[in-house]
């Protein structure tokens, strides 16, 4: 880090570095067997620098004893350039943070991690012995450092622990995949939790159901719920907004959501796998933001590019998909304040309904508008307040931006998806389903 505050000092140029380390062993089952265990290793680092005349440049390596050419030649690169239209921030600012780190994840070895798997393999079979199982268990350590021209420097590090478990049953007429997931900082995932959460879709999986075409009401689950929240993150990117491809462009302060819809980011949230106490551009996080209050949009997802061509302040949003990438508008961990009745009362209030846990084909759509047309993988019909069965060949279409106008309730209960939002169970009414 040192050496390319030194290398930045001769040439007169302003620039960070960005540098990551990854350390990730994976163990994976598939169709009921042991398929393999891999560890790999992975450090590099991002050279973004700005030139005299304010255009920037970026380059990469994998190699640390390449820092001086990367430099000279992205320098060489940045008159070239597209406008920065920013600065290189200052780091001095104080962190509170502890690193989340837990030795149980990190030092965790291939046979148990085997052991997680096979137990959740034979476990599933048990109840569900027609069942084709596969399971992914992974353990991560990442660190990330920050340096600039200043001389200034950052960094933090956290570990991350999930599980992935996919169940197929295949018969004549019928194919059924059934999924759960739990990422977390810690080993303490509750795995006696997933495998019932597994078993209850496979129970209500049993029957099969073909419900008229209409309008009805929708609950979505945590999983389920990003067919909403997906087109909604694409508008609340700052890119998306400074280029007017966002339905929220210059609608900052306006009521567009139902007054139940509250999202906020949580960035230092304690062992959340995507906690940081500052983003990849050296900007500090805050503990909690409201982006959404009450169904009136409060802000966007700012990077500092996005920042300056907005004429406002950056977000702490610039984020980097790894020391390849330069930094984009994304968001931190994010949560949806859940409301005060359980998700079984819900169902039991719903006359005729679906809950839709997992789609097909959301990317086709117009994501950008915040039209979602898909098909449901895996859902289920509600009659008179209870399950009936599973839906097939059922489509969901509709207006993310119109959905989250007509949410009727949300559900006391939530959970961590992908280990980066806090989801509760969500009914919109209505939305138009078709076969």
């Amino acid at each position: 880090m040192a050496e390319f505050t030194a290398v930045l000092a001769k040439s007169g140029l302003s620039g960070d570095l960005f540098r990551q380390r990854v350390k990730e062993k994976r163990v994976e089952f598939e169709a009921n067997e042991f398929k393999g265990y891999e560890a790999k290793e992975e450090e590099g680092f991002g050279v973004r620098l700005i030139d005299e005349n304010g255009r920037t440049a970026f380059g990469t390596s994998n190699c640390l004893e390449e820092l001086r050419e990367i430099c000279d030649h992205t320098a060489h690169m940045a008159s070239h350039g597209h406008e920065a239209g920013f600065h290189i921030p200052s780091y001095h600012f104080s962190l509170d943070w502890e690193d989340f780190v837990d030795p149980r994840v990190t030092c965790m070895e291939e046979e148990e991690m085997v052991q997680v798997g096979d137990f959740l393999v034979k476990r599933i079979r048990d109840d569900f012995p027609g069942t084709l199982v596969s399971v992914t268990v992974t353990t991560t350590l990442e660190e990330r450092e920050l340096a600039n021209h200043r001389g200034e420097e950052l960094n933090f590090r956290r570990s991350a622990f999930g599980i992935d478990v996919s169940v197929n049953r295949t018969s004549e007429r019928d194919i059924l995949e059934v999924s759960a997931e739990r990422h977390w900082g810690k080993r303490t995932v509750d795995i006696e939790e997933l495998i019932q959460e597994i078993f209850l879709k496979l129970e209500h999986s049993q029957k099969i159901m073909r419900p008229q075409p209409g309008k009805y009401p929708v609950l979505f689950t945590p999983a389920g719920l990003t067919v909403l929240l997906i087109p909604l993150l694409f508008g609340l990117n700052g890119k998306n907004v400074v280029y007017r491809r966002s339905p929220l462009a210059e609608k900052l302060r306006g009521t567009l959501f139902s007054p139940l819809f509250n999202l906020k980011e949580i960035p230092q949230e304690k062992w959340v796998p995507a906690a940081c106490p500052f983003d990849d551009e050296g900007i500090p996080t805050s503990q909690e933001r409201s982006v959404i209050q009450d169904g009136k949009l409060e802000g966007y997802f700012l990077d500092l590019w996005s920042a300056a061509r907005l004429g406002t302040s950056p977000s702490a949003n610039g984020y980097r998909a790894s020391f390849r990438s330069t930094p984009e508008p994304a968001s931190a961990p994010l949560v949806v304040k859940n409301g005060l009745r359980d998700r079984e009362t819900l169902v039991e209030e719903m006359e005729e309904g679906l809950i839709v846990d997992s789609v097909l084909g959301l990317g086709q759509s117009n994501i950008a508008a915040g039209v979602f047309s898909c098909n449901v993988q895996l859902g289920f019909w509600v009659k008179d307040g209870s399950i009936q069965g599973r839906v097939k060949d059922v489509m969901i279409s509709g207006n993310a931006y119109q959905a989250l106008r007509e949410i009727r309730e949300i559900s006391r209960d939530n959970r961590w998806v992908w280990g980066k939002m806090l989801l509760p169970y969500m009914v919109v009414e209505p939305v138009s389903i078709s076969s």
